[in-house]
């Protein structure tokens, strides 16, 4: 089959395939959509979903990690999609406009058609373990690739850029592509900028929310993958993106970085496909270098989609421990911990009524010690108690039924010094700590909270420690009240809040110019 141009014959025949792969990818989603399994990632995309409704920014989320991660690190426009259309409808449509959006990528090369069935099977594997933002961002990314390929580097820069804006990890690699693209002299230099320069400025407005751990056990798994594709001689520029994909491992394996283990999804979901589209042995080569990538992707798979199964999944194991929590004393001046039991439904479920010490972002858990992710990992019950106490947790609930006992779990199950059983069922121990630090320090007093605002009544002339993160996103403003005199009911003054970062990271309020408490609001602002 001539790689230069396609026949008429084989078009059609690609059209067809691509629109039984469509068909394939859409029973694939139907159930998906049906039978909604809460895999990890996707709670994480219904608790950002969810918090978009509830009018939380880019820039500042008070429900999770006490406001210190801006969420457009995480993604800039799929949790606002998924406010609207839905979490699980949102990557059931990704998956599914895989198919085609290959098909028109890879016209010009050797096999087409296998390129088009292993991205189906890779998108049905993707899809099932929920990678929301992931799917978005790589079938904006495909775009991105085709266009560039087509010489149509304007378009291909903006779609790169868009991909970035649904996952960096999207972005991540189709750079890869586009950078082997450019070495093999095939592939403007333009579009490369422009992600990069997206990277750079994304970095600077985001910042990490911690390191992505690459144990080298699956650093080793990926390059002897990365070497089987070699088996099956593909062409020179995907073998570029194999060399390139080689050197990142070594190197994000052995330095600290936000990527880490994300990069894996480059070598069992992205490469698979390259190589099967541009192989240039026979079949039987082909299929012995790309189907171990594709088991490899599977177990993953078929990992998370086991763990949604267990009761700790399940939404409804978390109503009697709401309503529990709910009936706390001081709860609504306090965070909650959930210990990390190897599941994330708690991000979703209980961020919509409670303040979480936690969420899900596995860079964020290992930023604050590895035993919020790791069986492996342990954390002293002082060093636990410390950073519960002066995150203002007041209560923390741990599962019985873990999918996974974490370092933490193993910890908060012996019961450390301060902590008092306050109420179990089947299912849950919740204990109250002793010694917490209050949410809200002398001088304010606490009007209303929600994942996306805070209201205080606040003295004037005080310096009040409240215990959200300090950032440069948190911004606030009077809360105008009616009264007699002018609109604000205070004729004579013209108050202003002063916000700082204290010396240990949290904020510091100050209200001036006002002879009497008003009610300050604070709330985030990208």
């Amino acid at each position: 089959m001539p790689t230069e141009r396609v026949t008429e014959h084989v078009s059609r025949r690609l059209a067809l395939h691509a629109w039984s792969a469509t068909a394939v990818v859409a029973v694939g989603g139907l159930l998906f959509v049906l039978i909604a399994p809460g895999v990890g990632d996707m709670w994480a995309a219904l608790a950002r979903a969810q918090a978009a409704r509830d009018g939380v920014t880019l820039g500042y989320w008070f429900s999770w990690y006490s406001g210190a991660h801006p969420p457009g690190g995480y993604s800039v426009i799929v949790p606002w999609l998924s406010a609207l259309l839905g979490a699980h409808l949102v990557v059931a449509l990704a998956a599914l406009a895989i198919p085609w959006a290959v098909a028109l990528t890879v016209t010009q090369v050797r096999r087409p058609i296998v390129a088009v069935w292993v991205a189906t099977i890779s998108a049905l594997l993707t899809l099932g373990a929920g990678r929301t933002t992931f799917l978005v961002g790589a079938v904006i990314a495909i775009g991105a690739l085709d266009a560039a390929i087509r010489d149509r580097r304007w378009l291909a820069s903006f779609l790169v850029v868009l991909s970035g804006l649904a996952s960096p990890v999207a972005v991540a690699f189709v750079l890869v592509g586009l950078g082997a693209g450019f070495l093999g002299k095939r592939l403007s230099i333009v579009p490369i900028l422009a992600g990069l320069a997206f990277l750079g400025v994304s970095s600077w407005l985001w910042g990490s929310s911690g390191p992505e751990g690459y144990g080298w056990a699956r650093a080793l798994i990926s390059l002897a993958l990365l070497a089987v594709f070699l088996f099956a001689n593909p062409a020179r520029p995907v073998k570029v993106a194999i060399v390139i994909a080689t050197f990142a491992i070594v190197v994000f394996s052995a330095v600290p970085n936000a990527m880490g283990s994300n990069l894996a999804r480059l070598v069992f979901a992205v490469l698979p496909v390259a190589v099967a589209a541009t192989a240039r042995r026979s079949n039987r080569f082909t299929a012995l270098a790309v189907v171990p990538a594709l088991v490899w992707s599977a177990y993953f798979t078929a990992h998370d989609l086991a763990d949604s199964r267990a009761s700790a999944s399940s939404v409804t194991v978390y109503q009697p421990l709401a309503d529990a929590l709910k009936r706390q004393p001081g709860i609504e001046t306090s965070r909650v911990e959930v210990v990390a039991d190897g599941t994330h439904t708690s991000a979703f479920v209980l961020a919509k009524d409670f303040w979480l010490a936690r969420g899900y972002e596995t860079q964020a858990d290992r930023s604050l010690s590895d035993a919020f992710v790791d069986r492996e990992a342990s954390i002293s019950p002082e060093h636990l108690n410390g950073w519960l106490r002066d995150s203002s947790v007041r209560y923390v609930a741990l599962n019985k039924h873990p999918v996974k006992r974490t370092g933490e779990w193993r910890t908060a199950n012996a019961q450390p010094e301060g902590w008092r059983e306050v109420w179990s069922n089947r299912d849950w121990r919740l204990f109250a700590v002793s010694g917490t630090k209050p949410l809200i320090g002398d001088g304010a007093t606490l009007r209303g909270k929600s994942a996306s605002r805070l209201v205080l009544n606040v003295q004037p002339g005080r310096d009040v420690v409240v215990r959200v993160r300090w950032s440069s996103y948190l911004h606030s403003r009077i809360v105008e009240e009616k009264g007699p005199g002018d609109a604000s009911g205070h004729p004579d003054e013209t108050p202003r809040v002063i916000l700082e970062p204290s010396g240990d990271g949290w904020t510091m309020l100050r209200l001036e110019g006002s002879s009497v408490a008003r009610d300050v609001e604070l709330f985030g602002r990208p």
